[in-house]
């Protein structure tokens, strides 16, 4: 089994809770694990052994699942939080299905619509233990549950495992038939719960959309034209919110506002942008704000910004600044007695 893959530590705060709540003599255990909250990640691995060990002080049947049906977004890490801001549930595992390396390495997954019904499965290279398997199920299933503010009753679920002794217990939990000896984890649920709106709400990441909206505030430009001025107001405000959905294509961004794509373009050169930069000098804006918050690592920024790979955030970054994200996070070190920006290359960063 390779031990590289990595997942988001918050996961470990469900099996934390369940520990304590549960009352197991498990100082050890609890210590350790708070020593893994630490870092954002822990490896697959070691969530494995670390699901082992709480197996071992109470070994119930499907704990894997009643773990992870106690799971919450947030535990998903950046992830979680931008499925969260989408608008409805479809969109939100279309940004999730995008994005589920940042949650896996070793996370491979199809989807497919069928008669009315989303099927879905997965393998995980690392992660999976039977504990695991029955974990990744669960946790999927109370995401999209916190998502739309209701139940979940999958049509059919399905496990990598041998048939266990008390399946009952399995169907009971989920609400559905659950098959087992599959060769991945299997999911089906109906496919009008995809149109349904997302009612989860989170402070974490109204903060952030409140720094999106105060920085480009901050950037606005002035304009002699006054209707330029509005229309590149709501065209900076519909790309903070298609970088949401994964998805900032000028395309995407007039659709969103009720445009023509022609009229799109021509509103934008009267007020003299091409599409092209506005889209840069947002992403640049936001990427200043982002990276001066030490709670977002560099993968977390560029999932914010809406790219897809990290790489391609960092050539966009140093074409802008001449640096990377990281060696800008670094001249953000401000003197504690003057507050005043650091110097880089003979300039002031600002």
């Amino acid at each position: 089994m390779s031990k590289t893959d990595f997942i988001p530590s918050g996961f470990i705060e469900t099996l934390h809770s369940y520990v304590r709540e549960r009352d197991l003599p498990a100082g050890g255990l609890l210590a350790g694990m708070d020593v893994e909250l630490e870092s954002p990640y822990v490896s697959a691995q070691r969530f494995c052994d670390l699901l082992a060990a709480v197996w071992q002080l109470d070994p119930v049947a499907a704990l894997g699942l009643r773990l992870g049906l106690s799971s919450q977004p947030r535990q998903f890490g950046v992830v979680g939080y931008m499925v969260s801001s989408c608008g409805t549930l479809g969109q939100a595992l279309a940004r999730y299905h995008r994005y589920q390396g940042l949650l896996q390495g070793g996370l491979a997954s199809r989807a497919w619509l069928k008669d009315g019904v989303l099927y879905m499965r997965w393998t995980q290279a690392v992660a999976n233990t039977p504990l695991a398997t029955e974990f990744s199920l669960a946790v999927f299933i109370s995401l999209c549950q916190a998502l739309i503010g209701r139940p979940v009753t999958p049509i059919r679920a399905g496990l990598p495992f041998p048939r266990p002794d008390d399946v009952g217990i399995y169907e009971a939990l989920l609400g559905c038939p659950v098959d087992f000896e599959r060769s991945s984890i299997e999911l089906a649920i109906p496919a009008h719960l995809l149109a349904l709106p997302i009612s989860s709400k989170d402070p974490y990441l109204l903060r952030l959309l409140e720094q999106q909206a105060q920085a480009l505030l901050n950037q606005q430009p002035r304009f002699d034209d006054a209707e330029a001025g509005p229309f590149f107001s709501r065209v900076q405000e519909q790309i903070v919110e298609s970088m949401k959905n994964g998805d900032v294509s000028a395309e995407a961004v007039a659709l969103a506002l009720d445009c023509s794509l022609r009229t799109f373009y021509r509103q934008l050169r009267s007020a003299g942008y091409s599409y092209r930069g506005l889209l840069a000098h947002t992403r640049h804006t936001l990427a200043r704000q982002y990276l001066a918050d030490p709670a977002l690592a560099q993968t977390d920024v560029a999932l914010l910004l809406g790219y897809s790979e990290q790489s391609s955030f960092i050539r966009a970054f140093r074409s802008w600044t001449g640096m990377t994200p990281g060696e800008y996070r670094s001249s953000l070190r401000q003197s504690p007695e003057t507050g005043l920006p650091a110097r880089v290359g003979g300039k002031t960063v600002v």
